[in-house]
């Protein structure tokens, strides 16, 4: 069953097109991540199914109600904002009660609500505590037990994670993936971190420029992007791009010394250019006297990054382990099998095989 559909949304300031005929699905219990760089409009769409913004064009539907100019009040959906949003003169349980508060729900109900969403948040000791004697997490923990309290049916989460450090980031994405998994609640969820996203999510939905790139289960996207930009904007780090050529069918790859994959490719003869593209972990390295020299080593202990200039002063980014001992100033042989590459129209971006 769907819990929220976007059906052709348009979102306009003024003359400025930023959310262009938008259509997604999220399903009931879905744990759905919009992502995509500053700007691609993903925390504007969180905006227009809450009903802080209303859309241009286009109809938002949640658990099957059309509610594109209804009141945020009435929607059933439940915001934690990147900055928390708390009220600093109120203690943890009167944060989270507040909702209820306001609209007169009986206090037996409000103590049962706030009790049992204390006990699953694990703030049950701080319910007598103010924001500023808190940490950023638990502050977090207070933003989501007040929607929980409310009794949100759809969670919607803007960037919740960007203003804690590293540590209590992956500590917080560990937590709100538990509690999805114990609500069975339908999350949509904004961030420009592609970790997050991958590591979170059922369901990715990127974003660029207003436009849904792709949507797909995580590993899907990964391992089947549709263009260039998906590609290069999931896994870390990044996939290389490089300039390809189709010389009598056979891949010929100009800046890694005119290294050839043969095979039979056979492209549309109106594409003149492509892109090749290849993950830093499906390159093969081995020592040799000529070849690529490695600039920098990046040695993260299980894994390295090793960075090596191309004749064109780009760099090719390998990652390998560390049983291999190559050093800065190293030369190295690279090789590729076709399986691992992925070609790209150099115009469009449009993913050429699969």
């Amino acid at each position: 069953m769907v819990a929220v559909s976007l059906n052709k949304v348009i979102k306009k300031f003024d003359q400025t097109e930023v959310i262009r005929d938008v259509s997604i699905d999220v399903n009931k219990g879905e744990f759905c991540v919009f992502v995509g760089p500053s700007g691609c409009g993903k925390s504007t769409l969180l905006r227009l199914i809450a009903g802080l913004e209303t859309p241009t064009d286009g109809q938002i539907m949640i658990d099957g109600k059309d509610v594109t100019f209804a009141d945020p009040a009435t929607r059933g959906v439940g915001m934690v904002f990147q900055n928390y949003a708390l009220y600093p003169h109120m203690t943890v349980e009167e944060n989270m009660s507040f909702g209820l508060r306001m609209n007169n729900a009986p206090k037996p109900q409000i103590e049962e609500k706030v009790t049992e969403a204390a006990k699953m948040l694990r703030l049950g000791e701080l319910r007598k505590r103010k924001p500023a004697s808190l940490s950023g997490g638990q502050r977090q923990r207070v933003a989501i037990g007040r929607a929980l309290v409310k009794g949100a049916k759809v969670f919607l989460f803007d960037e919740p994670l960007s203003n804690l450090d590293a540590e209590l980031r992956v500590e917080m994405r560990i937590e709100i993936t538990r509690l999805h998994r114990e609500l069975g609640a339908t999350i949509i969820y904004v961030t420009h971190d592609q970790t997050e996203a991958m590591t979170m999510a059922d369901k990715i939905v990127v974003l660029r420029d207003g436009n849904v790139e792709q949507t797909g289960k995580p590993l899907e996207l990964y391992n089947n992007p549709a263009n260039k930009f998906v590609a290069g904007f999931l896994g870390s780090p990044s996939m290389n791009f490089l300039e390809g050529k189709i010389i009598k069918n056979n891949l010929v790859m100009p800046s890694l010394g005119n290294l050839i994959i043969k095979k039979n490719y056979a492209l549309d003869k109106n594409i003149s250019k492509i892109t090749v593209g290849v993950r830093p972990h499906d390159i093969a390295l081995k020592k040799a006297t000529t070849g690529h020299k490695i600039e920098f080593v990046e040695n993260l202990g299980n894994v390295s990054f090793f960075h090596l200039r191309l004749p064109d002063n780009s760099f090719l980014i390998v990652e390998s382990s560390t049983k291999l001992a190559f050093s800065s100033q190293d030369m190295l042989e690279i090789s590729l099998k076709e399986k691992d590459v992925y070609l790209f129209d150099n115009k469009s971006g449009v993913r050429l095989n699969s």
